[in-house]
């Protein structure tokens, strides 16, 4: 495909659940927004940001979190993140089962890194940058040519300390949403340029091929009349 075809920007919503040493998973919001291409049908990138409206729960109260839940007898830590990732994405519909422009459902699974920032409530100074990776799993469902819905399920692992712990973090996310196609949203089949130039190559010969039959009647009117010279000299 040519540098302008086959991009494409979506925008997507859900839920995110934190894995974190010393924590209760607590679900909240998530958001999702990238923009991407596909090289190739079954290769793509994309450059995203994910940003988190982050909960947990917790036994002993933190600058995140120093209120008590009288009914759950726990700690309700609140914080926000920013994840800015690159991804490289594998269409294993297509690498398998062969590039179909009208596939509903396209399976994608892709690795991803990038930078992730973590940072507390208004009044909390807190925040920490940190290296994070990890891998997901993109259904992308068609809705139309230009128009499709995307469930993006991604686990991110991190530095426990983002979140005022120690180890390792893992942070997982299900979003849903809308993404659009730019540019010409599909990919032009090998066979049909192969086709068209068989084509352009039958014309050419059959060009040739009567230029090639009218020099051989050209030259057999020639060699008659010199036929008919060398009778008249005699």
């Amino acid at each position: 495909n040519k540098f302008g075809d086959n991009w494409f920007v979506s925008a997507a919503g859900g839920v995110n659940l934190l894995v974190d040493k010393g924590f209760e998973v607590a679900p909240a919001f998530a958001l999702d927004v990238n923009v991407g291409k596909w090289v190739t049908p079954s290769v793509g990138v994309r450059l995203g940001y994910a940003g988190v409206k982050g909960a947990a729960w917790s036994n002993d109260p933190t600058w995140l979190g120093a209120e008590l839940d009288y009914d759950k007898c726990m700690y309700k830590q609140n914080f926000c993140s920013t994840y800015i990732h690159g991804d490289v994405m594998w269409n294993v519909s297509n690498a398998w089962g062969g590039y179909k422009e009208t596939r509903f459902w396209n399976l994608v699974p892709y690795a991803h890194a990038g930078f992730y920032r973590s940072y507390g409530l208004d009044n909390v100074d807190f925040s920490n940058n940190e290296f994070a990776m990890g891998a997901g799993l993109l259904h992308n469902l068609r809705l139309t040519d230009r128009l499709d819905l995307k469930i993006d399920m991604r686990a991110t692992v991190v530095n426990g300390r983002v979140h005022m712990s120690d180890g390792v973090a893992i942070l997982g996310s299900v979003t849903a949403g809308l993404a659009v196609d730019l540019g010409w949203p599909d990919f032009v089949r090998t066979a049909t340029v192969l086709a068209a130039a068989d084509i352009a190559n039958a014309e050419k010969i059959a060009i040739i091929e009567t230029a090639a039959a009218a020099l051989e009647l050209a030259n057999a009117a020639l060699a008659e009349q010199n036929e008919k010279l060398a009778t008249t000299n005699m």
